[in-house]
């Protein structure tokens, strides 16, 4: 916008314009004194959401312009809520004091966006926030995922047409916002991240081959030569990084020194447990109602710092396949809960620690408080007993945490001496800091008994007793006496306000020693700011050992957690085999475990190469779905380095667990309950390995009993024979039971229950064989059906169980007696994916046509090509 040609724009406005084209995709926060102020579009937005009053200030164009604002104190509430409604702010603050007659110099200083965000009372204290940019090329995309706070990097790259893989790294980080490049075909990938709740933003980046070369010299600086060179092998990881670069470089540009090495990983070095399998297994947040309740890190969640709970949430989320690493912890958690006296001392120390790594990267990025710096003086006073009790520890690796507790004594001194820790003062620094700096307080101090010496004398001077000498922060020293007394005040006193029932006055004397006053405070203010800087520069030497101190104390507050749990519930530390056997003695789902303590019904797996697949039946309500995700969990707390609920496991290292549990449709993408079951079903099947667990909980139930039980029989079939995983397959088909008689290793379990004068019990215990009743209408009466309804039911059921058995039970039918030979059915499911591939490249051309800005020879041309491709393909 050109500022020059507006109408009528007072200088206020103009600086407000000039500001407002540098970030038109943000809401801007516009300081002006004690209030930020928003105007047009921005004030209509913001009053609407945040339901504060729309007002108006002056005309533009002779229109009144739209305004409202909020107190510079409450700043941290309004942006919490403007971030969290998915709004992108800039805070623009003034930069000098107001000087009257004198434009105030303004800049944006701060942007605010989900993933780079700062403030405690911003972030999840129990949430890493990361930021995640991507970038997809021809032959790769590449995958970046950043912290601001603790300055970490991990990337990887993906093959291309990937999605299944991108989802399971999206469901590792949880990233707070997305960032693609503002470009032509980013348009599916900003509705694939968008469809799955993730925040995106669109960043354009100006000159991307120079950025590149920007980048390069960056990375050069910041990153080890090892880490340049695996960088540059990677043209995805690079124009990722770039994209990533050029954003912070605009929002946040302070925090890209802060970032010193890149972690470079493979997926396959964790567990991958895919957005389904997290959310059918409640494992960030219970499926119930998307609380972080009775969750499983809700459940396992017993550090008592802050970086400590987020650590644990890394683990659950990223469980490990390196036995070495996995024992690692495992012996920490074993000596913790041999030692329970030390579990109590470490707990005492722990817990005043605080959350170190972001006082730390707050620091690191000059936007701590002086609360932070009180902290971490406290923290710094704690490392030496921290640092005794890890060296006197057996275990190596609690040895070798030890080392990364260097010395920081000096640290400690340093901040106890010169951190005001009072709060009622508004000094930085403490007294008995520096000399020249108590002498000025101490003439600041000597003004107040100058204004009582003053005061007594003008009471002499004028006979009024009542007479007082005040001072405010908007008048500054002034005379008070009553509207009676105001006869009699000298002729050298000045009126500077009337009030009801007194006069306010001030004198040549008084306005003296406020000019002296106002100068002897900015003078200290500015010697204070000079020696915090100097603080704030020996601080700083120990930014680097701090986060490793702070990744120490996380990682030993997470094994404290660990070992809390296995001591108060009684788990047990799990062996690993490589026999790919799942072995569970009296097992337990650990987050009811945890609720019902010894209510809870332990169950045994014996998943083996004699019984690779359990099919498992049994009534609703009979606890088949709790088993099957008990099994899962375990495997996930075990590989995470905890101990598990049981009283004996042996486990295989897996490399992914699938589940299918539930129903649910994706109304956003026109997909029904059935094809959403059926397409996590074929990516099951897709996926898994030989050493995967699958759950599966009632397949093919979403459509007709011929069609459900047919794809239910295929699919046991296919990954028995095929893909030879551990499984778990729950199902009210009882016809699949007799595939025991046809393949050796599948056997069938059930839930048990028997019938009482009461009515149905269940015993949640899950017995070898096939369930005798299915119970549906005792659980139907349990949900207070109708009695008509209930009564009608069992007549239908006697029916039913009367008629021809050929007409009410299907029929096994053995794989080799199919209908349809493996060479026709293969060329059908070829068709059909064909057909499909063609509809979705229709769908992806027709996304990619911006309708608002296409000619009508430009329209004609594309139908005229569509309809080309559709006689093609006939």
């Amino acid at each position: 916008m050109d500022i020059s040609s507006l109408p009528a724009l007072t200088p206020l406005m103009q600086q407000y314009f000039q500001l407002r084209t540098q970030f038109d995709d943000a809401i801007l926060l516009f300081q002006v004194g004690d209030f930020y102020e928003l105007f047009f579009e921005d004030a209509q937005k913001v009053s609407s959401f945040l339901g504060i009053a729309l007002t108006k200030r002056g005309t533009f164009n002779g229109q009144p312009i739209p305004l409202c604002g909020f107190p510079v104190h409450v700043l941290d509430h309004y942006v919490t809520k403007l971030v969290k409604g998915g709004f992108k702010v800039a805070l623009c603050q003034q930069l000098e004091q107001a000087v009257a007659g004198k434009m105030v110099a303004r800049g944006v200083t701060q942007v605010f966006t989900p993933g780079t965000l700062t403030s405690e009372t911003l972030l999840d204290a129990k949430a890493s926030s990361y930021l995640f940019s991507f970038f997809p090329m021809k032959d790769a995309w590449g995958l970046l995922f950043s912290e601001l706070l603790t300055s970490q990097l991990h990337a990887t790259v993906l093959p291309i047409e990937s999605d299944r893989s991108l989802e399971a790294e999206l469901y590792r980080f949880l990233p707070d916002e997305v960032l693609l490049q503002a470009q032509a075909g980013m348009s599916k990938f900003d509705d694939f991240f968008k469809q799955r709740g993730f925040f995106t933003t669109r960043h354009k980046i100006a000159d991307e081959s120079e950025s590149i070369e920007t980048v390069q010299n960056w990375t050069e600086q910041q990153f080890s030569a090892k880490s340049c060179a695996q960088l540059a092998q990677s043209p995805a990881l690079t124009h990722a990084i770039t994209l990533w670069h050029s954003y912070l470089s605009k929002n946040q540009k302070g925090a890209l020194d802060q970032f010193k090495e890149i972690n470079f990983y493979s997926p396959d070095q964790f567990l991958l447990l895919d957005g389904a399998t997290q959310k059918n297994l409640d494992i960030v947040a219970n499926s119930f109602d998307g609380a972080k309740k009775n969750s499983l890190i809700a459940c396992m969640d017993k550090a008592v710092t802050p970086m400590g709970s987020r650590m644990i949430r890394r683990w659950l989320l990223r469980p490990l396949v390196d036995v070495d690493a996995i024992t690692q912890r495992q012996q920490v958690v074993s000596y913790f809960v041999a030692h329970p006296s030390l579990l109590t001392q470490l707990k005492r120390i722990l817990e005043q620690f605080g959350d170190l790594q972001r006082i730390v990267g707050r620091i690191a990025l000059q936007k701590a408080s002086m609360k932070d710096y009180v902290q971490l003086g406290v923290i710094a006073g704690l490392m030496p007993e921290l640092q005794i009790l890890l060296e006197q520890s057996p275990v190596d690796f609690l040895q070798q945490l030890s080392t990364t507790c260097i010395d920081v004594s000096k640290l400690h001194r340093l901040l106890t001496v010169a951190c005001n820790d009072d709060e009622l003062q508004s000094w930085t620094i403490r007294k008995g800091f520096d000399d020249h700096l108590d002498y000025l307080r101490d003439c600041i101090a000597q003004t107040d008994q100058k204004l009582l010496d003053l005061e007594a004398a003008e009471q002499k001077r004028t006979g009024i007793s009542t007479l007082k000498i005040r001072q405010n922060n908007v008048q500054g020293f002034y005379i008070e006496v009553t509207k009676a007394n105001s006869e009699h005040v000298p002729a050298d006193y000045i009126r500077q306000q009337t009030l009801v029932g007194r006069e306010r006055y001030t004198m040549p004397i008084l306005q003296q020693m406020q000019a002296q006053a106002l100068q002897a405070n900015l003078t200290i203010e500015t010697y204070e700011k000079e020696l915090f800087v100097q603080v704030q520069d020996q601080v700083a030497q120990f930014i680097v050992h701090l986060r490793k101190i702070a990744e120490t104390v996380a990682t030993v507050d997470a094994l404290v957690g660990f070992a809390v749990v296995a001591y108060d519930q009684g788990y047990v530390c799990p062996q690993f085999n490589t026999s790919r056997d799942i072995i569970i003695h009296e097992g337990k789902h650990p987050v009811i475990a945890a609720q019902l303590q010894h209510r809870f019904i332990a169950n045994d797996t014996n998943l083996t190469n004699q019984e690779s697949l359990w099919i498992v039946t049994g009534p609703n309500m009979g606890g088949k779905s709790t088993y099957l995700r008990q099994v899962a969990l375990i495997s996930i707390l075990a590989q995470a380095g905890s101990f598990v609920p049981a009283r004996f496991a042996s486990l295989p290292i897996l490399d992914r667990i699938f589940t299918r549990i539930g129903a649910g449709d994706n109304l956003a993408e026109g997909k029904s309950t059935f094809l959403v079951e059926m397409e996590e079903t074929a990516q099951i099947c897709l996926q898994a390995t030989a050493r995967s667990l699958v759950i599966l909980d009632e397949v093919g139930r979403g459509t007709s009993t011929f069609d459900g039980l047919a794809l239910a029989q295929a699919v046991v079939e296919y990954l028995y024979e095929k893909v030879q995983a551990r499984c778990l397959f729950a199902t009210h088909y009882h016809e699949l039971t007799y595939l025991q008689d046809h393949f050796p290793g599948i056997t069938t379990y059930y839930a048990d229950s028997k019938q009482t004068e009461q009515g149905i019990l269940f015993l949640h215990k899950i017995v070898k064989g096939v369930a005798r009743q299915s119970f549906g209408l005792q659980v139907a009466r349990l949900a207070n059906l109708p009695t008509s309804v209930l009564l009608r039911a069992g007549q239908l059921v006697t029916q039913f169980e009367h008629k021809d058995a050929g007409q009410q039970q299907l029929t096994f039918l053995p794989a080799q007696k199919a209908l349809v030979n493996d060479q026709q059915w293969e060329q059908k499911c070829k068709n059909l994916t064909q057909q499909l591939q063609q509809q979705q490249a229709l769908i992806e051309k027709l996304k990619q046509i911006d309708c608002n800005n296409l000619s009508p020879k430009q329209a004609f041309d594309i139908l005229w090509d569509l309809q080309q491709n559709r006689d093609a393909n006939k």
